[in-house]
């Protein structure tokens, strides 16, 4: 049985791939607690309580590993006045692992932790033809891995403290277009679209700490976690949407825009949740959890580029080089059912509210989606010593309505958006 189940946890575990995001922060983490829409602050009984409190991880007893994948199949799509574009639609595979250890020749109650995931991954590519929205966000991907070492100390048989350190880091990339003229001799002046995508490296340090009180029939949780500011270097390349007819021009072209070193910024936002839990029965068991995100430390984004073509030129600035954000503090609500069916089988379900932090004034294609509500159920079997769990969730986004830039008149449309999400994970107890 062990070495079958060592062989199962190399299969769940691969190296982290990027995923396309269901939406802002990845507040869902292994199967059993996507099963039941993330609410599982208060419980936090198994190793991926390193993620959702880092106190949970006081009572589990000896060395526990727990390893898993997300598929995430998320659909965007702008309608505008005489069409209608999608996002390119991309399934892909974010994998996560959560060891903990607790051993017992220490004189203190102290358990050890440490976990590798994603706390916020959103791809979304609009790269269709003529896309009304290109002058504000082709492309958008911020893609963020997070290392959490974690220690946790057992006060009493009821009451825990945890605290996690957090080191995030990923990749910001971002594309957009813009008109320019160019001197073509005897043509005269002559426009082009050009394509700028610029990518960087970013990374940051924060925090996390979690307190956890468990009694026979109830119990609660609440954990705080820091803000990460997320800085980091790159590179900005150029390209015309369309070839060049006139060599003038484009020779014009290659003198002005010339692939340089970019900078990037992002901001994690501080959170704090708190979750209670209620033994309805000895085998049903329900969880309310509150979620507050201050994403209101995302003001603005920046793009300094080292031979910046448009301000050395004296042409205006893409907005996508300087954009202000503003986004907004938000509230989650989440709740979630696990009912014990018998000792090998348990049924979860959950329900949860996800609004967006980007307002009105300031959505654009890379951001487009509106606030979820998620749907959630999922099962977990148990054996001696190892667990299998899945859960799915499907999340369903506010329309919203936008304004968008371009040279002429303003545009405007709508963005719609769902996702699916499948979740397993594995779970081993030694």
């Amino acid at each position: 049985m062990k070495r079958r189940a060592l062989l199962l946890l190399c299969v769940l575990a691969p190296l982290p791939a990027p995923l396309a995001a269901a939406g802002f922060g990845l507040f869902q983490h292994g199967g059993r607690g996507a099963a039941q829409a993330g609410a599982f602050v208060a419980r936090a009984d198994e190793p991926s309580a390193v993620r959702y409190n880092p106190a949970g991880i006081a009572r589990l007893e000896g060395f526990q590993l727990e390893a898993g994948l997300d598929f995430q199949a998320p659909a965007d799509e702008l309608d505008s006045p005489g069409r209608t574009d999608l996002a390119h639609h991309i399934i892909q595979f974010p994998a996560a692992l959560y060891a903990t250890w607790k051993p017992k020749e220490l004189a203190l109650p102290l358990a050890f932790g440490l976990s590798v995931d994603a706390p916020f991954w959103t791809i979304t590519n609009w790269d269709t033809a003529l896309f009304p929205g290109r002058f504000d966000t082709i492309r958008q991907e911020t893609s963020l891995f997070e290392l959490r070492p974690t220690v946790a100390w057992a006060i009493d048989e009821r009451w825990s403290l945890g605290g996690s350190l957090r080191y995030v880091r990923g990749g910001f990339e971002t594309s957009f277009a813009s008109l320019e003229t160019f001197h073509g001799g005897a043509q005269g002046l002559v426009p082009a679209e050009i394509n700028a995508e610029a990518a960087s490296q970013v990374d940051g340090l924060g925090f996390d700490l979690g307190v956890q009180y468990v009694a026979t029939r109830w119990g609660w949780g609440a954990v705080l976690g820091s803000g990460i500011a997320l800085e980091g270097s790159g590179d900005i390349g150029y390209f015309p949407r369309d070839a060049f007819t006139n060599a003038t021009a484009e020779a014009a072209f290659n003198r002005r825009f010339v692939s340089s070193s970019a900078s990037m910024n992002f901001e994690l936002p501080p959170t704090a949740s708190v979750g209670v839990w209620w033994g309805i029965t000895d085998s049903l068991k329900l969880e309310g959890d509150i979620a507050w995100s201050g994403w209101s430390a995302l003001d603005r984004t920046r793009i300094e580029i080292t031979n910046n073509p448009y301000r050395l030129y004296g042409s205006g600035e893409p907005e996508a080089l300087d954009r202000p954000r503003d986004w907004k503090d938000v509230v989650s609500l989440r709740l979630g059912a696990e009912w014990t069916l018998s000792p090998q089988w348990a049924l979860g379900g959950g329900l949860a509210f996800e609004p967006s932090p980007v307002p009105d004034e300031t959505i654009e294609p890379g951001f487009p989606q509106g606030d979820a509500m998620v749907y959630a159920f999922g099962a977990s079997y148990n054996l001696p010593g190892l667990s299998f769990d899945a859960g799915y969730s499907y999340h369903q986004y506010s329309d919203r309505g936008v304004r968008f830039y371009t040279y002429e008149a303003p545009g405007s449309g709508t963005f719609s958006s769902r996702a699916q999400v499948f979740s397993i994970s594995a779970r081993w107890r030694r």
